[in-house]
């Protein structure tokens, strides 16, 4: 009788075991796996609502729009991302964000990054002319306006490429980091990597491929590639260059090599065949 009890407390002991285990696992699991759901800010909305945030007056001592020391009325962009999401429902390390302005110019970095970098939403040129709220950007004999909001760091480096430095700003995005990679990754012919990886860090802020990336330039490749209507050198030179090309060119000079800009080129030679109906 003794020996039964025994028997099945050991038992009893190993099926608790067991499942507990198991529950700590399925813990583990629930609790590293967050859904990666795709969250927009209309800041025009929030505005209107006043749920912006509290205003104060920052500095920027060497903006890299305007070139020079600036004042902003402002406020919390990271404060504001977490007084309007939840952040315990997504992975910061695995999303991005991505902000869209009126010129159709789509920039976006990891948001870590961003959060980490006390960023600010500014609303108002404290320099502008009287009785206007911004002062006019200037680019390449081109006229802008940063209306309605601008994105500027109080404690980044202006040489910094990893910040974004959006104008013209109407939504935020939050979105998997990944989004859209599988679609403009060449994985038939990986040797274009180079090409891909240039693309998308230059030029996918203002233009498209398939319809994924930016508006304030044309889509490059659908229904017709730039490739097919271009001539190859020309193009290959225009991407270096295109102040060479055209007077007041929107495109800016981008900085790169001859050979970078041929390694764009055979990127989007690639993609005009895996093109994508729209």
């Amino acid at each position: 009788m003794k020996k039964t009890i025994i028997r099945i407390l050991i038992f009893s002991f190993f099926i608790f075991s067991f499942l507990s285990c198991n529950q700590k696992k399925e813990q583990k699991v629930e609790a590293t796996t967050i859904a990666q759901t795709e969250i927009k800010l209309d800041l025009l909305d929030l505005q209107k609502t006043n749920k912006l945030g509290k205003d104060t007056v920052v500095t920027i001592t060497n903006d890299p729009v305007y070139h020079k020391e600036k004042k902003y009325n402002a406020v919390s962009a990271s404060v504001l991302i977490k007084n309007e999401i939840d952040l315990t429902k997504i992975d910061p390390k695995n999303t991005k964000i991505v902000f869209e302005c009126i010129d159709g110019y789509k920039p976006e970095m990891p948001l870590e990054l961003f959060l980490n970098a006390n960023p600010y939403l500014a609303f108002k040129d404290v320099d502008a002319p009287k009785g206007s709220n911004w002062e006019a950007i200037i680019k390449n004999g081109n006229e802008m306006n940063a209306e309605p909001f601008y994105i500027v760091y109080t404690s980044v480096s202006e040489k910094d490429t990893r910040y974004k430095y959006p104008y013209n700003l109407v939504k935020i995005y939050l979105e998997p980091l990944n989004k859209s990679t599988l679609e403009l990754y060449p994985l038939k012919n990986r040797k274009l990597e180079s090409g891909y990886t240039l693309f998308k860090t230059q030029c996918l802020t203002c233009h498209s491929i398939n319809g994924i990336g930016g508006t304030m330039g044309p889509e490059l490749n659908y229904p017709k590639s730039v490739t097919e209507y271009w001539k190859e050198n020309e193009l290959v030179d225009y991407i270096v260059n295109p102040a060479s090309f055209r007077n007041k060119v929107k495109m800016p000079t981008l900085g790169i090599s001859k050979q970078q800009s041929q390694e764009i080129v055979d990127y989007l030679k690639y993609m005009s065949e895996n093109k994508k109906k729209l």
